[in-house]
């Protein structure tokens, strides 16, 4: 900041300099803006006066087509004098024979005294020109004394039923009336002008403007150097031949120059019927104009926004000092709580661990089942729940405590309460406030807290082993959830296990240290139906580890998703070569946990492993865990139907050890109910555990599900659970985990028996 202020006015000219180009770029976007509305506006008009003249020089020849056939049949043809009056447009009508002679006239002039059109040398060659075309051909403009209007002649020639040329229609077009609508609409303003001009000796025959025409213009050629720059404007720009303006329809736009040099903006089209060019020019120096008002404006509100940052600059150095205080707590604190985050823990240890310090304690606070709001409903839902749990954590610390953010939903308390009770006080009062139901929106979200405590100097005499003393006993109260733990050395053991375990399940897939086993379901009748997909581990080290003592660890790591993986693929797998090997198909079971289900792509991964390894004549059924329903119902119940719709089973695994209702129950789409084990160890001899299993029957039976008892291990039970309606059975009484090659003996033995 010293350097800042130091050179703050250099920093102030760089601004300028940047504020400069801005404005440059700003002005060259709006001055390639405005040549580019100013071509869009010539095309849009150069269409539409292109399309009048069509329909309106079509309607005319239509008229002149005939009127010439009814007039050869008239001898006094009145009818010229009654379309005047309905068609106030024209100032005259006239028949001419081949030889240019007027043989009929309205009643306004005496044809007597009209010239001769062959003879003419101003109608000598339209008029002969007339008499070689077929459709309507427009005459030199001319200023038409009897009317005292400008007019354009239009001549047609008419044929006989054989095809003789019997005489030429005329009539004479007035300009200010045909043509008024170009004058008074067809013109983009003051600035802009529009011709219409005749393509085989270059005359003008109209121009819309809002200035007095001279006579000249509409009694010569326009320059020839004009009219060919715009064409040479137009082939240059659109790199095509001259004779492809005529061929295509389409309005060309180009810079060009007028007759007197001046720079002009042109929009040209060709109207073929009539071999006319339809040409709007406006003057680039009413563009470049109108640029330089914008500009100006641009620069007026660049001058007062500088004016105000100079003005602000001069401030910047009597708020330096607010300046750093704002820095530096956004350095010490996080953004989202506004609580100290880590880098201030780190600074403010010193004032808590020194020589001769009191006494303290340290908090680990962990928020439980926050990952799952985050993965079902976004982080701003997370972001959201950390702010009221940190306004919460806030209302019921201790006097002279320091609530922090460690990071992510870990929060940690220094406090200089030690007495035990007094602790234990404080962490459930916290634990009471911050498990209160949190309402966002329209969702109401239960999120507890597990906090690890450890006390200086008795459990450490540097940050690190605090740390690690919190984090055991946070972690111990993990395994009991929303509960206090405060450290003591027996849990360094654990601790140090749970580590080495975790180490040792990172390489184990690597290793290929797990393998995959396969329980036999029977039926009712003794036959196998399917088998469930149980993991194993032979650790190297560690010998043979029970799957309760490293899936716990797997989840806890975030390592399950991994695992999850290899139990997925290894068992498609094997049960595939099984298939084509055995030629014998039944049901797969697969165990999916709560950290595996809810990750945001677990569907679209399992689809892709079916349709990679093609399974054909296999149900998979995945199998989950009651307590899964209280995580996210509004997530799962989609997720399910999903599944259900690819035509695999779902199956509840240790039904009526969690909180399922059964409203819920009934709006699941699942196919089997697993009555846990724990229910069948004593359903012999405990009559609770026999109602227990009887209610299970018939929950299941009522809505339709199947029922699997599972760790059925003597014959009693299962002749009891057959007696009270159990469908299927799972256990050592038929058979233990078996690999891969002793389920192949397994399912011979089963064809043997039943075949």
């Amino acid at each position: 900041m010293a350097l800042i202020q130091k050179n703050i006015w250099m920093l102030f000219y760089i601004l300028l300099i940047g504020g400069c180009l801005f404005l440059g770029i700003v002005s060259y976007h709006k001055w390639q803006n405005l040549n580019e509305q100013y071509a869009t506006d010539q095309t849009n008009l150069v269409k539409l006066v292109g399309n009048a003249t069509h329909s309106l020089l079509l309607s005319q020849e239509m008229i002149l087509d005939v009127l010439g056939k009814r007039v050869l049949e008239e001898k006094e043809p009145r009818i010229l004098d009654e379309l005047l009056r309905i068609n106030p447009s024209v100032v005259a009508f006239g028949f001419v024979d081949v030889e240019g002679n007027y043989l009929h006239v309205n009643s306004a002039f005496d044809k007597a005294k009209l010239p001769n059109l062959r003879q003419n040398p101003i109608t000598k060659d339209s008029f002969e020109y007339t008499l070689t075309q077929k459709q309507m051909v427009l005459g030199t403009t001319y200023f038409i004394a009897a009317s005292g209007r400008w007019g354009i002649p239009l001549r047609k020639s008419i044929y006989s039923d054989e095809g003789e040329l019997l005489g030429v229609m005329t009539a004479g077009l007035g300009i200010e009336g045909a043509f008024k609508l170009y004058t008074e609409n067809l013109s983009l303003g003051d600035y802009n002008k529009v011709t219409l001009i005749r393509d085989r000796d270059k005359f003008v025959q109209f121009q819309s403007s809002n200035h007095e025409i001279p006579k000249e213009l509409y009694t010569k050629a326009l320059p020839e150097h004009f009219v060919q720059g715009i064409f040479n404007a137009i082939t240059q720009k659109y790199a095509i031949a001259e004779e492809t303006l005529k061929t295509n329809t389409r309005t060309y736009t180009a810079t060009a120059y007028d007759a007197q040099g001046h720079s002009i903006q042109i929009a040209l089209k060709y109207e073929p019927r009539y071999a006319l060019w339809i040409l709007s020019e406006i003057e680039s120096a009413h563009i470049i104009t109108e640029f330089i008002h914008n500009v100006l404006f641009y620069l007026f509100i660049f001058v007062g926004i500088y004016i105000l940052l100079f003005f602000l600059f001069r401030m910047i150095a009597h708020a330096e000092e607010k300046r750093r205080a704002d820095l530096i707590f956004q350095a010490t604190h996080d953004s989202l709580t506004k609580l100290p985050n880590r880098a201030y823990f780190q600074q403010c240890m010193n004032d808590w661990i020194y020589e001769n310090a009191p006494p303290f304690s340290l908090l680990y606070i962990d928020l439980d089942h926050f990952k799952n709001v985050n993965d079902s409903f976004g982080h701003h839902f997370g972001d959201l729940i950390l702010i009221e749990f940190s306004k919460r954590l806030l209302h019921v610390k201790a006097t002279q405590s320091i609530a922090i953010r460690q990071g992510g939903d870990e929060f940690i308390l220094l406090s200089y309460l030690v007495d035990e009770q007094e602790l234990l006080a404080q962490a459930e009062k916290i634990m009471q406030e911050v498990s209160k139901p949190y309402v966002i929106g329209q969702f109401n979200f239960a999120i507890g807290a597990s906090i690890g405590i450890a006390k200086y100097p008795e459990h450490g005499h540097t940050l690190d082993m605090l740390l690690r003393a919190s984090d055991i006993a946070m972690y111990e109260a993990k395994k009991h959830k929303n509960s206090v733990r405060l450290f003591a050395p027996s849990m360094q053991e654990g601790y140090l296990n749970r580590v080495t375990l975790e180490q040792n399940l990172r390489q184990a897939l690597g290793k290929n240290e797990l393998y995959m086993v396969y329980q036999p379901q029977m039926t009712h009748e003794g036959v196998m139906y399917g088998v469930e997909a149980l993991v194993r581990w032979n650790s190297k080290e560690l010998g043979i580890v029970p799957p309760d003592k490293f899936i716990p660890v797997a989840e806890a790591s975030g390592l399950m998703p991994k695992l999850g993986d290899f139990i997925m693929k290894r068992t498609l797998e094997e049960m595939k070569s099984f298939q084509e090997e055995m030629g014998f198909s039944f049901q797969v079971s697969l165990n999916i946990s709560i950290k595996q289900f809810m990750e945001a792509n677990f569907l679209e991964h399992l689809t892709h492993e079916i349709e990679t390894i093609k399974l054909t004549n296999i149900v998979l059924c995945l199998e989950i865990t009651e307590s899964l329903f209280i995580e996210d119902i509004e997530y799962l119940l989609p997720l399910l139907q999903k599944i259900r719709s690819m035509g695999l089973s779902i199956s509840m695994d240790d039904f009526g050890t969690g909180y399922s209702s059964l409203s819920i129950l009934r709006k699941l789409p699942i196919d089997e109910l697993k009555i846990d084990k724990s229910f069948v160890d004593t359903l012999i001899e405990d009559i609770t555990a026999e109602k227990m299993v009887q209610n299970i029957i018939s929950i299941g039976k009522n809505l339709e599900l199947a029922i699997l008892a599972e760790g059925v291990e003597t014959k009693e039970q299962e002749v009891k659970l057959k007696r009270l309606g159990c469908d299927r059975f799972q256990g050592y009484l038929y058979a233990k985990p078996l690999n891969y090659e002793d389920l192949k003996l397994f399912v011979k033995a089963q064809k043997t028996v039943y075949m």
